[in-house]
C-alpha cells in the first residue's frame, strides 16, 4: 500500500517509498483455505524477481492499475504467464482513485491481451473513495454466460435449449475453463479501501486450481529467493514440487551435483518465519543448512520442476565506491551478499583499476542499490553514472589455434573454428575431435570455461550468439596439466576473433508513447534522431500512441525530455527487446580489462602466477 504498511513489504526501503523492490512470501488460511502468496514488485527496473516468482507460481493474480491500465511491463508478464501455461484472474485495482475507468480499462485488457478476458463484476461510483462493486448484471451477466457456454459443450446445449442453469453451474464450468486457460475472469476494487477484496479471495478459491498433490513422491524442489538472517545465516527460500522434505534430510542439489542436509525448516505464517519440520509438495518454505544453494538451484534427483522464463536483461553498468576508502572492504562483502540474492547484478572487481561494478536494469535501482548499502550495511557510497552494456558477435567465420606447451610442466594444443551463430542463439559448442587426441576430461574443461573465455572480445564487450567447433588438438599423458586447456582456449578465441573481427551489438529498448496529438510530428522528429524505429501511429480523439524500437544509448534521458516537451501530458513505457548490430562508430569500444590473451608472452606469466598485478 502507498503508506508502506504491507505485510509483504519488508525491507526498510520498501517501507518508507511504498513499493516492492524484492519479491516475498506470505502464507495464510482463508476460509479453511491455504494460500501461499508471492508478491512481486510491478516496477520493470525488478523485472527479475517476477521472473524466478513465475517459477514456482501454480497460477497467479494479474494487478492492473485503474488509472494507468495495461503498461509494457504488463504485457511481458502476461506473454511470461502464457508461455508458462500459468492460469490467471485479473484484477483492476485503484477503482477509488480520481481518473479510475474501469470500463475502459476492462475494454483495453480484451483488446492487449486476450479476447477471452470475462468481466465478472459492476462498478459503482469510480473514481470516488466510495467506489463499490457488485456481481456482474444485465448485459455483463448475459456476456459472461455466453462466454462461458461457448467453451462447455454440455452446458452450450443446455444453454441453447433454455435450460434452467444455476449460478454454481456457471461458476464450476468457468473454474475448468480458467483452469485450462480457455478464460480469464477479471474483477475490480481497491487494495486500500477493500472494495472487492473478499470477491477476489473467493475467485482465487472457487476459479484457480489447487497445488498438485504429489507428496508421496520423489522430493523435488527449487529454490526461488535467498536471504542472510543474522541468526540463522543463508536461508533458502523454495517451493517443494513433489514429496516431501525434513529436517536433518540429506537432499541432492541437482543443479551444483552436491548433496546437503537440512538443519532447519521454517514456514511463514503471513509475514512471520516459524519452525516446522516438514514441507510438502505446494508448500513454500525456508531452508536451513544449504549455505551454497543458489538461486535457481533445483533440489531432489527427479521429479518435476518447471523450466525458467527469462526476459530481463541488466544493460547498463555502473561503478560503485565508498565515500571512504577504508570501507572498500566492507563494500565488497556488502555487494557479495546483495549478489547472491540478485545474481543479475553480476558483481566483478576490476583489480587493475581497483574498481567494482555491478549491472543494473535502470535509474530506480540505483537509488535502491544506494538505499539498501546506507540502511542495511551502514555504508555512504557513490554510484557513477551508468555505462551501456554493448555485446559482441564474429563478424565472419576464422580460425584460432594454440600450442601451450613450455615451459613445462604443461601441454595443451587446441585449434578452433569460430562462426557466426542465429540472433540470441547465444553460444553453441560441438566438438570433432577423439577422445584419444584429447581426453574427454579436457575437452568437459574446454567447454566450461568457454564463458570465461568470451567475458571479453576484440572490442572490450562480452561475445555472444556464436558457434565454436574445437577442430583439432591434444594432451601429453605426463606434462598435462588441469587448466592448461582453459588457457589455451583463452588464447586460441582471441585469436579467432581477431581473425574474423567482431561486429558490436547494442540493447534496444520496444517503446510506448502516448500524448496529445498535436506532439507527434515532434516525437517522431526525436524517434527518427534517436535512431529509432516506429509503426503507424494510433490516434484516438485528441491522442496518439506510438510504438517501437530505439537504441538505449541514444534514448536514457528521453522519459525526462518527453515530460518536459509535454509538460508531463506524453507518457513513454520501455521494455528491453534484444540486441541488435550497430556501426562501430555509433557504439562503443573499451581497451581489455587486464592481460589480453592476445599478448601471449604476459598473458601466460600472468596465468602461471609470475605476474601479480595485471597492470605491470
Amino acid at each position: 500500500m502507498d503508506r508502506g504498511t504491507s505485510r509483504s513489504d519488508v525491507l526498510d526501503v520498501e517501507r518508507r517509498r511504498g513499493i516492492s523492490v524484492r519479491s516475498s512470501a506470505l502464507c495464510f488460511d482463508w476460509q479453511g483455505l491455504q494460500i501461499n502468496l508471492i508478491d512481486t514488485p510491478g516496477h520493470v527496473d525488478f523485472g527479475a524477481e517476477v521472473e524466478r516468482s513465475l517459477r514456482v507460481l501454480d497460477a497467479a493474480v494479474l494487478v492492473v492499475c485503474c488509472v494507468a491500465g495495461v503498461q509494457t511491463q504488463t504485457e511481458v508478464i502476461w506473454r511470461a504467464l502464457r508461455q508458462r501455461d500459468i492460469p490467471v484472474l485479473l484484477f483492476v485495482n485503484k477503482i477509488d482513485r480520481m481518473g479510475a475507468d474501469p470500463d475502459a480499462v476492462r475494454q483495453q485488457l480484451q483488446r492487449e491481451l486476450s479476447a477471452q478476458v470475462v468481466e465478472l463484476d459492476d462498478v459503482t461510483a469510480a473514481g470516488d473513495l466510495a467506489a463499490s462493486v457488485a456481481p456482474a448484471t444485465g448485459d455483463r451477466q448475459v456476456a459472461l454466460c455466453d462466454a462461458v457456454a461457448a467453451e462447455d459443450d454440455a452446458l452450450l446445449e443446455r444453454y441453447l435449449a433454455e435450460e434452467t442453469i444455476s449460478d454454481a453451474q456457471v461458476w464450476e464450468s468457468l473454474a475448468t475453463s480458467v483452469a485450462a486457460r480457455r478464460l480469464f475472469p477479471v474483477l475490480c476494487g481497491s487494495a486500500k479501501s477493500g472494495a472487492g477484496v473478499e470477491t477476489l479471495l473467493k475467485a482465487v478459491d472457487d476459479l484457480l486450481p489447487d497445488a498438485p498433490n504429489s507428496s508421496e513422491d520423489a522430493a523435488s524442489a527449487v529454490v526461488f529467493r535467498r536471504d542472510r538472517d543474522d541468526r540463522l545465516g543463508q536461508v533458502a527460500a523454495v517451493r517443494v514440487f513433489a514429496g516431501r522434505l525434513r529436517v536433518r534430510d540429506r537432499i541432492l542439489n541437482r543443479t551444483a551435483d552436491r548433496e546437503e542436509q537440512i538443519t532447519q525448516i521454517k514456514r511463514l505464517a503471513l509475514d512471520r518465519l516459524v519452525d516446522t519440520t516438514e514441507l510438502q509438495a505446494g508448500d513454500i518454505g525456508f531452508l536451513v543448512g544449504l549455505p551454497e544453494a543458489k538461486i535457481g538451484d533445483v533440489l531432489g534427483e527427479d521429479g518435476p520442476v518447471p523450466d525458467v522464463v527469462s526476459w530481463s536483461e541488466p544493460l547498463l553498468s555502473v561503478q560503485v565506491s565508498a565515500d571512504d576508502a577504508a570501507q572498500v572492504p566492507a563494500l565488497l562483502a556488502a555487494l557479495q551478499q546483495l549478489a547472491s540474492e540478485d545474481p543479475l547484478l553480476d558483481l566483478r572487481w576490476h583489480a587493475e583499476e581497483r574498481e567494482l561494478h555491478v549491472r543494473i536494469m535502470g535509474a530506480i535501482q540505483t537509488e535502491i542499490l544506494s538505499e539498501i548499502l546506507h540502511t542495511r550495511f551502514g555504508l555512504d557510497i557513490h554510484i557513477h553514472e551508468p555505462t551501456v552494456i554493448y555485446r559482441e558477435t564474429p563478424a565472419m567465420p576464422a580460425d584460432g589455434a594454440e600450442s601451450y606447451t613450455m615451459p613445462k610442466p604443461c601441454w595443451a594444443i587446441v585449434g578452433l573454428h569460430v562462426e557466426p551463430g542465429a540472433p540470441g542463439s547465444g553460444v553453441e559448442f560441438r566438438s570433432q575431435v577423439g577422445k584419444s587426441d584429447i581426453h574427454p576430461k579436457y575437452q568437459n574443461e574446454i567447454r566450461q570455461y568457454l564463458p570465461t573465455a568470451l567475458q571479453q572480445g576484440i572490442k572490450g564487450w562480452e561475445v555472444t550468439d556464436l558457434r565454436i567447433t574445437l577442430m583439432e588438438g591434444s594432451h601429453h599423458l605426463l606434462h598435462t596439466r588441469s587448466g592448461d586447456f582453459k588457457l589455451a582456449t583463452h588464447m586460441a578465441i582471441m585469436k579467432a576473433l581477431q581473425a574474423g573481427d567482431t561486429t558490436l551489438l547494442e540493447p534496444m529498448l520496444a517503446f510506448r508513447i502516448q500524448g496529445p496529438h498535436q506532439l507527434i510530428g515532434r516525437v517522431t522528429a526525436d524517434i527518427i534522431d534517436m535512431r529509432g524505429q516506429m509503426e503507424p501511429a494510433q490516434i484516438e480523439s485528441e491522442t496518439f500512441t506510438l510504438c517501437g524500437r530505439v537504441p538505449l544509448a541514444t534514448s536514457m534521458d528521453y522519459v525526462i525530455r518527453l515530460s518536459s516537451l509535454s509538460s508531463g501530458r506524453a507518457s513513454l513505457s520501455t521494455q528491453y527487446d534484444g540486441f541488435d548490430p550497430v556501426r562501430t562508430e555509433l557504439g562503443a569500444v573499451r581497451p581489455y580489462r587486464g592481460i589480453s590473451p592476445l599478448d601471449r608472452a604476459k598473458f601466460i606469466l600472468w596465468w602461471r602466477g609470475a605476474i601479480t598485478d595485471a597492470t605491470t
